[in-house]
């Protein structure tokens, strides 16, 4: 081995299949905790504020959201998380995403009886899920990056057979609908600061920010699991598909297209 492909093999090292998932086990810790500061709080509710209450919501439905999603997540890694690989990258995302996680629910007191300016709980809560959002719509252009990457042997990142756990010949999916879901709920967000941040909320329309919050949030997580049983689906209508014998051509094909 000469010194580059040494220098190579370190920067970026071979891809190889994980076997006991650990980023993921290690990843579901960390969602733990910030479920049990969530529910902490939410075990109080009959003596919370109202905005309290509805900062809690939103923290849940963000915080559960993301856990589904990504115990659901095609675009997961199946591959070994190792220094300074792209797997590695997005694990690194993964676990910035739950300490804001852990820092939204973490913004309201323990104390029921605390008190929580509301103009200053709704602007640190939708600026947290700003950045959040920037960090989903990086970790999903990551996915784009790792269907793109090479070797000298072809794609680096290809699709795994779920069943023998080895790569496959079929490239990864690169999945822009994932891209675009994400960067269209980030816009939304966008606005949504633009509006707290120069409108004088009271009360109510505290309380009403929150419940769009928590909407959007809902509404992002529904958007994403629509387009992951689609492509479920397509994938498994692919794989059932009948192949013809080989020699004989599809209808409307001729032998020298074939």
């Amino acid at each position: 081995m000469t010194r580059e492909e040494r220098w190579r093999a370190a920067i970026s090292p071979p891809a190889e299949v994980s076997k006991a998932d650990t980023g993921l086990r290690f990843t579901d810790i960390l969602f733990g905790f910030v479920i049990k500061e969530l529910f902490v709080r939410l075990q109080n509710w009959g003596h919370l504020a109202g905005v309290v209450r509805w900062q809690l919501v939103t923290g849940t439905a963000l915080v559960l959201g993301s856990w589904i999603g990504f115990r659901r997540s095609l675009n997961r890694t199946a591959y070994e998380v190792k220094f300074f690989n792209l797997p590695f990258w997005r694990f690194l995302l993964d676990q910035v995403m739950v300490i804001l996680y852990f820092y939204i629910a973490v913004l309201t007191s323990a104390d029921p009886k605390a008190t929580v300016s509301s103009a200053s709980l709704l602007h640190a809560t939708v600026v947290v899920l700003l950045v959040i959002f920037v960090l989903y719509l990086v970790w999903d252009f990551g996915g784009l990056i790792m269907a793109w990457a090479k070797d000298d042997g072809g794609y680096k990142y290809r699709e795994i057979d779920e069943k023998e756990r080895k790569p496959t010949a079929t490239p990864s999916p690169q999945d822009w609908p994932a891209f675009w879901i994400t960067f269209a709920f980030l816009a939304a967000f966008v606005i949504l600061y633009a509006v707290i941040d120069h409108v004088r909320l009271g009360g109510r329309g505290t309380q009403i920010a929150f419940v769009i919050a928590t909407a959007l949030l809902v509404l992002y997580r529904f958007a994403k699991e629509v387009k992951t049983s689609w492509r479920t689906l397509s994938k498994d209508a692919a794989s059932t598909t009948p192949r013809p014998p080989e020699g004989v051509c599809k209808p409307g094909a001729s032998a020298a297209s074939s």
